[in-house]
């Protein structure tokens, strides 16, 4: 099929070339002008217009659009209107080839060279970068150019909602605090018939203003109430994953940590809370963080709220720093699909873990979590952990201390622990530490992880340190698969370590290059032969034969220890303990 279009020689070349004509009307103009010039194929892709003949003051351009090159193009994946710099066509690459000869295009080699325009970055591209913008920064990305405008209107751009202090709010001048800002009814509005249909996930972050927090969940609630009354639709259909994290730090104005007075929430706020769960009714992933009830009333309510809408639908609880002190809750059992629960201490009893054990069929990961916000937790005895771990074995608990928690880690005896995580750099791996996880989990223990640099003093006496702690944890830990280090440590030391734990199923082992001193310091074990300790007294001497041991001791060439910029990237403690080998290129 042919397309003529006359384009005026004053234009740009090429500015008519997309521009199609009615059929009988070009083909009226290609009889006409054929006898006088002759015609050349003019590729649509490509960046450079061919003159085919001038008639008077007209350039003419001929484009053919045959079935073959519109298949190839959608085989490839890239649209009519991708064009590469050099201004070659990019079909004419694959035009008259066989489907297998296009196996090349998977070679590096093959795309060297070829740089594609900003402005014709494929959807899938630019979906993923507008999907990691706040709202504003997608506007300014829309008024680029038309192709970057019309993926803004794309769904996935506005799958994940991030709600925070400044979204959807104007500007306001008060009489007593100068300008502040509040959210925009107008907007929030808009946005919600506009782009609420698309969203995956809500995220609302630690935020200042308790008002503007109160008046999206009311709006929120109502909207998709109202909806549902007027046209029967759900206008939350697609939500599938709810986060709430609140931070007492944020209302005192500086977001930093005091330590006279921490407020929580409810009232009126979990109200409008509760109300907005009741219209989500196919969640599968639930957040609800640092609330800090003090009315055990207030936090069984919501509970019930979660279990009405999502018993069959979800997947992940957390409910860390739900209540302040000590309340009990029941509502995780009855959740019969739920894989994940994060709860804190405070909130456990044998009835909770009697009624998660039976309930929860399906449950694979417990995390006990301890932070700042956490002020006290239970203990349960060693015989309901015991029952816990006979009714449902395949349930794995993972003890985790995060941020500044001002209490030390709540120890389980008996408790079936595969994870012991230290995320808080103001917490020391002591000796004590060490021999309480050998001895209560000595034999189902795989993961102890310590991330985040230390902000503690470190002594260099090996009397001091938890060298022989540590050899003793990784020698009695058979199980034991990762093991991250942070503390000061000698080369003998890790030497040991990484001998002992290739004897073992030690898989991951992370030091910090920081951390490790060139020292021969540990004492020798009578059951250790006078070759042996010839061989450890050599490779701990220099950091260039005790790398390398470790390097073939641990079956990985390229292992060596991180530098600290590369230790702090370790944030994510759910991915570390899922690493069987870290990528030192990255």
């Amino acid at each position: 099929m042919r397309y003529c279009c006359l384009v005026s020689p004053h234009l740009k070349t090429g500015a008519g070339i997309h521009r199609r004509l009615h059929r009988k009307a070009s083909r009226k103009v290609y009889k006409r002008v054929h006898r006088r010039a002759h015609l050349t194929k003019v590729n649509p892709i490509s960046t450079r217009a061919v003159t085919s003949g001038q008639h008077d003051h007209e350039n003419l351009f001929v484009i053919e659009d045959d079935p073959a090159e519109e298949q190839n193009r959608e085989t490839i994946g890239f649209k009519p209107r991708q064009k590469l710099l050099d201004g070659t066509s990019l079909l004419a690459r694959y035009k008259g080839k066989h489907a297998k000869d296009w196996k090349d295009v998977f070679n590096p080699e093959y795309w060297r060279g070829y740089v594609v325009r900003w402005e014709h970055l494929p959807d899938v591209v630019l979906e993923q970068i507008m999907g990691h913008l706040n709202i504003p920064d997608k506007h300014s990305m829309s008024q680029v150019c038309r192709n970057w405008y019309r993926a803004f209107h794309l769904p996935r751009c506005w799958r994940h909602f991030i709600l925070n202090d400044r979204t959807l709010t104007k500007r306001k001048y008060t009489r007593y605090f100068g300008y502040v800002y509040e959210l925009d009814h107008y907007r929030m509005q808009f946005c919600l018939q506009k782009v609420s249909p698309y969203w995956h996930a809500i995220h609302v972050q630690p935020m200042s203003t308790l008002m503007n927090l109160f008046n999206f969940v009311t709006l929120a609630a109502h909207f998709s109430k109202s909806r549902r009354e007027r046209i029967g639709v759900e206008a939350f259909r697609n939500l599938h994953t709810f986060e709430f994290n609140f931070s007492p730090d944020h209302i005192q104005g500086t977001g930093q940590h005091h330590d006279n007075v921490v407020y929580g929430t409810g009232g009126q706020l979990l109200k409008g809370v509760k109300d907005l769960l009741t219209e989500l009714r196919f969640l599968r992933h639930l957040i609800l963080t640092n609330l800090l009830l003090d009315n055990a009333f207030e936090a069984t309510s919501l509970l019930d709220e979660a279990a009405a809408n999502c018993m069959f639908s979800l997947e992940t609880l957390n409910i860390t720093n739900l209540t302040r002190g000590p309340v009990t809750f029941l509502h995780p059992g009855t959740f019969f699909h739920l894989r994940v629960l994060y709860m804190s201490p405070q909130n456990l009893h044998k009835d909770t873990l009697r009624v998660i054990a039976e309930g929860c069929r399906r449950l694979q990961e417990m995390h006990l979590v301890q932070n700042q916000y956490t002020q006290i937790g239970m203990v349960v005895a060693a015989k309901y952990w015991t029952e816990f771990h006979r009714i449902n074995p395949a349930i794995k608990v993972q003890l985790v201390l995060q941020g500044r928690a001002r209490t030390d880690l709540i120890w389980q005896e008996r408790c079936p622990v595969e994870s012991v995580v230290i995320d808080s750099r103001f917490k020391p791996l002591t000796a004590e530490a060490a021999v309480l996880a050998t001895s209560l989990y000595g034999n189902g223990l795989r993961n102890l992880i310590y991330l985040g640099l230390p902000r503690f003093p470190q002594s260099k006496k090996f009397s001091e340190r938890c060298d022989s702690s540590l050899l003793l944890l990784v020698r009695q830990c058979t199980h034991l698969q990762r093991l991250i280090i942070r503390e000061v440590i000698s080369t003998c030391t890790l030497l040991l370590i990484a001998y002992y734990g290739s004897r073992s199923n030690l898989e991951l082992l992370i030091v910090r290059a920081n951390g490790i001193k060139r020292r021969f310091d540990f004492p020798p074990s009578p059951e250790w032969s006078p070759e042996f300790v010839q061989w450890v007294k050599a490779c701990s001497t220099t950091y260039k034969a005790c790398f390398a041991e470790v390097c073939q001791l641990m079956g990985d060439p390229s292992w060596r220890p991180l530098t600290d910029k590369e230790f702090k990237k370790l944030q994510n403690y759910d991915s570390v303990r899922h690493m069987n080998r870290i990528n030192y290129n990255a």
